[in-house]
């Protein structure tokens, strides 16, 4: 068994966590369960984990996830600033109290009490077995055929804690599962906030169905305290004519490792996958594609950007499959990074993987620092050193913040870029 083997054994306290847990009488959570313990922690010896070090996690004693709720006040202090239904999950747990309904904007929600009855991963990982072993329930979304919604869904994660014990970690698992009918319409918003600051360990997975010619407008955005453990998984199956948009912001946390993966099922489809990363600090954040082509006629962009700050680092792995038969695909993948930290690192590994003829398919990364005459031109302009910094970090990042349609929404990840940056934090 591969592993971590001095300190706390996360692997054995996950375990032991479960074994407590009303989990361990679930068949698909003990398979799970029994899959981790198989593959063991992996360590910086592996490949996908060369450049990520889970060692922190051996510092810490897991603990359970409180179970008392929030008052509203928590709620609408953390809430976002838009018109939207808002339906509340604390530390994994969907609060029916702490919901909007949101059956009139034309999304129907139902909470399972035990994971299950959802697709089987893309993509295997070590992270996504714990989140399924541990996750006490099941939010199902669905959006009827033809349905196109009134108000975009924000799915609220918020992760509460009132203890002040800093070797012991909150432990907690969101699961949900998103399903588009066909001919549908929607705007989801998936958002992860912490309601205290000290470290935490939050694992979600979220899945998404989209039927055919249906079309999904999806914004992740990981804002968690500066001390929190972020383990998440996307996964997207797209069917024939649908049209799927995922931005993700991951905007906080220590350590955040978040997949999105993919699978293309029908022809004539159209996928966007971007993200936007900003460690600081000593924070790392990883962040990994995969995407399959299945089927011919599709077209995928995807462009992640980061902004690496002090002795940050950041990682992204991306892989575009084509099919045999898969023919006329048209598939895109750009990895820009800026660096700002002299000791700032970015380890980046875009690749392509291509069984088909008469295709376009295309992958490039670029790693660079602010160019001193594009400071030199501004500040002969009148314009101080700083803000002209700023000028040219926002501008690096609007090719994503442009794409949030939301003009509130937008407003919130340029507030949550700016507080990053370093005259912000001094």
């Amino acid at each position: 068994m591969a592993g971590l083997a001095k300190g706390n054994n996360p692997l054995q306290q996950w375990h032991h966590l479960f074994a407590a847990s009303d989990n361990s009488k679930n068949g698909e959570a003990q398979a799970h369960m029994q899959q981790l313990l198989r593959e063991g922690l992996p360590d910086r010896k592996q490949e996908n984990w060369k450049y990520t070090s889970l060692d922190a996690l051996s510092r810490y004693v897991f603990v359970p996830p409180e179970t008392t709720l929030p008052g509203r006040d928590v709620r609408d202090g953390l809430a976002l600033p838009m018109d939207a239904v808002c339906v509340v999950l604390v530390n994994g747990r969907y609060s029916p109290e702490l919901s909007d309904d949101p059956t009139a904007c034309g999304f129907r929600v139902q909470w399972q009490n035990h994971p299950g009855s959802v697709p089987d991963a893309i993509q295997q990982e070590i992270f996504l077995h714990l989140t399924e072993s541990m996750a006490p329930g099941v939010l199902h979304i669905e959006v009827p055929p033809e349905r196109v919604t009134d108000k975009p869904l924000v799915l609220m994660n918020i992760s509460m804690s009132s203890g002040n014990d800093h070797d012991a970690l909150p432990f907690s698992h969101t699961r949900c599962h998103l399903t588009l009918g066909s001919n549908s319409k929607a705007t989801v918003i998936e958002y992860y906030a912490s309601q205290h600051t000290q470290a935490h360990f939050t694992g979600a997975r979220l899945s998404i169905v989209a039927g055919e010619n249906s079309e999904l407008h999806h914004v992740k955005l990981g804002f968690e305290n500066p001390r929190a453990y972020h383990f998440s998984h996307n996964d997207l199956w797209v069917n024939q004519d649908c049209r799927v948009f995922s931005n993700s912001y991951l905007l906080g946390g220590q350590l955040v490792r978040h997949h999105t993966s993919g699978r293309i099922d029908g022809e004539n489809a159209t996928v966007r996958i971007n993200s936007l990363a900003l460690p600081v600090g000593r924070e790392v954040c990883d962040s990994r594609t995969w995407l399959a082509h299945n089927k011919g006629y599709g077209n995928s962009r995807q462009l992640h950007k980061t902004i690496v700050q002090d002795t940050a680092r950041a990682v992204f792995n991306g892989q575009i499959t084509v099919a045999p038969h898969a023919i006329k695909t048209d598939g895109q993948m750009t990895n820009n990074n800026l660096l700002l930290g002299r000791l700032a690192e970015v380890d980046t590994k875009p690749q392509l993987e291509i069984y088909a003829d008469d295709v376009k398919c295309s992958h490039g990364a670029t790693v660079g620092r602010i160019d001193n005459e594009q400071l030199f031109y501004l500040q002969t302009r009148g314009i101080s050193q700083s803000a002209a910094r700023r000028m040219i970090i926002y501008a690096f990042a609007a090719e994503l913040t442009d794409a949030i349609a939301d003009e509130s929404l937008r407003g919130v990840v340029l507030e949550r870029i700016g507080l990053r940056l370093p005259e912000e934090r001094q």
